[in-house]
């Protein structure tokens, strides 16, 4: 591997994720001295029969897909470099750019519509329940994150279909009964042909379950390297690792709205907001909401980590393949130029993943043992 090449890159790939984030901060921090636009809110929720409380949930509504529109457009030029133009420069895509643009308006327009249904669900608990709205936000969190847990294969569906290598699919079956786990069902995950980079999951909760197997994996890849890639997956699986990743997520979303709850019910500077369920107060309530989760994220990434190398370890000792498990994850790492060594700093802030040069410790740590 280039590891030049690689650091090269993520350094590119950091600045540009950074420029996108101020950007869209600034673009916040605007909108919270400036005010929101009355006018347009009044317009578009004006039905005199509605109660008050019901208009105000509908214009934070309206407001938060102003923000989010343009929050996007704003980022949109540091996304265009990091995620499409240096992908293209390291080889790492071969997409359009009318492509990229397509599926990035897609994205933004879910995106959007998703803040727009969660601001007016917000600002209705404040309304109803203004001393505990955020220990009901939270559990909203919690709540979208299960059902998008357990229908995580349902939206990916036209994107895969049953795996049609019948001696595969007969050892990866084999190697969910020899673990313990239940029989799920694995399938073909169609990428796409504007990339040549690999995976493969374990998604879904309960009925849902699905292993999938990216097309360019089943290409590519040995049968001993797909073995072992599955095994690490089904460790997540068997370790309850989504559980404990939903866990950690809902406790950050209801630190950061009792952050928020704490801060906009203090004496604000006049122009920002006149109170909690004042519509302007959702810039601050989103820069506070946001500024708690970027700082808990190196939390969430230290856990992440930690299940990840409890993975590797659960596939090194039910697959006992250490040879496949090390050429497997240095081609995985080279399709997606992964920093072999990135410095502690990098690693701890910003890395769900730990380091190759770790990962490759901890096979060599087994072997040694095995």
């Amino acid at each position: 591997m280039n590891e030049g090449k690689a650091t090269r890159f993520h350094r590119l790939k950091r600045r540009s994720r950074r420029l996108a984030f101020a950007a869209r901060v600034g673009v916040l921090a605007v909108a919270a001295g400036w005010g929101y636009p009355a006018g347009l809110v009044e317009a578009l929720v004006s039905a005199p029969e509605l109660a008050a409380a019901v208009r105000a949930a509908l214009g934070a509504g309206v407001f938060a897909a102003v923000l989010g529109l343009a929050t996007e457009l704003a980022a949109l030029p540091f996304l265009i470099h990091g995620e499409f133009f240096l992908e293209r420069r390291f080889g790492l895509s071969r997409q359009s750019l009318a492509d990229w643009l397509s599926g990035r308006i897609q994205d933004a327009g879910v995106q959007v519509a998703l803040w727009s249904a969660a601001a007016v669900a917000l600002y209705a608990a404040i309304a109803i329940w203004p001393g505990m709205w955020w220990k009901v936000a939270g559990g909203g969190c919690l709540a979208a994150a299960l059902v998008q847990a357990s229908f995580a294969s349902v939206a990916v569906a036209k994107r895969t279909r049953p795996l049609h290598r019948p001696a595969l699919q007969a050892r990866l079956q084999a190697l969910t009964r020899r673990t313990g786990a239940p029989v799920i069902a694995i399938h073909e995950w169609r990428v796409g042909s504007a990339t040549d980079t690999a995976n493969a999951a374990v998604i879904g909760i309960g009925p849902w379950r699905r292993i999938l197997v990216s097309d360019t994996l089943l290409e590519d890849y040995s049968d001993d390297e797909i073995e072992v890639i599955i095994a690490h997956e089904i460790g997540h699986h068997v370790h309850c690792d989504l559980w404990q990743m939903i866990a950690c997520s809902s406790a950050v979303s209801l630190g950061a709205f009792w952050t928020s709850n704490a801060v906009l019910t203090m004496p604000l500077p006049p122009g920002i907001a006149a109170g909690l369920g004042d519509i302007a107060s959702l810039p601050l309530l989103a820069l506070v909401y946001g500024g708690v989760t970027v700082a808990s994220a190196p939390l969430v990434n230290a856990l992440s980590r930690w299940h990840e190398r409890r993975a590797d370890r659960y596939a090194l000792r039910v697959t006992g393949n250490v040879d496949a498990f090390v050429s497997g994850l240095r081609r995985v790492s080279a399709q997606y130029l992964a920093e072999e060594r990135p410095s502690r700093l990098v690693e701890w802030l910003f890395h769900s993943h730990p380091s190759l040069a770790a990962r490759m410790a901890g096979a060599r740590a087994a072997a040694s043992k095995g």
